[in-house]
């Protein structure tokens, strides 16, 4: 994690993180689906694939793992009370286990609404072995008084 907090006034919109660069193992992915139920993988014939042996299928990572607090995290600190308020999450590409991964974020907004102070961040993550974009969050937060 970044040693350096950062307060509601130290964001200004547009300014832009160093990049950060990760993966999701296996192990991992696995992990957080399990968390939840979810259905079975399809075939073109809409048959569900065999969850072992050979022909198990190779699950994409989760949108919500994919962009989840870590490329945030390296970027900054913040202090205790921050609440995350909303989340809207695009994927462009469905990133798989071990795919070596570099996000950005960029402050998009930040604003005063019913006296709360909002921050809003957009996270873009890119793949790196063809620098295709797989997902774009907007994450809002609402920084303490």
């Amino acid at each position: 994690m970044a040693s350096n907090e950062l307060f509601y006034d130290d964001f200004e919109p547009g300014r832009l993180f160093p990049p950060c660069r990760y993966s999701i193992g296996a192990a991992d992915s696995d992990a957080f689906i399990g968390t939840f139920d979810h259905s079975p993988v399809l075939d073109a014939a809409g048959r569900a694939v065999p969850g072992n042996g050979a022909a198990s299928a190779v699950r994409s990572v989760h949108p919500i793992l994919v962009g989840s607090f870590q490329p945030q995290h390296a970027a900054f600190s913040w202090p205790v009370g921050v609440l995350h308020a909303r989340e809207k999450v695009r994927l462009l590409a469905p990133v798989y286990p071990g795919e070596e991964l570099e996000a950005s974020v960029r402050v998009k907004d930040k604003y005063l609404k019913n006296d709360k102070r909002f921050v809003v961040l957009e996270i873009t993550v890119r793949k790196l072995e063809n620098a295709r974009v797989a997902l774009v969050a907007e994450r809002s937060l609402v920084w303490p008084n």
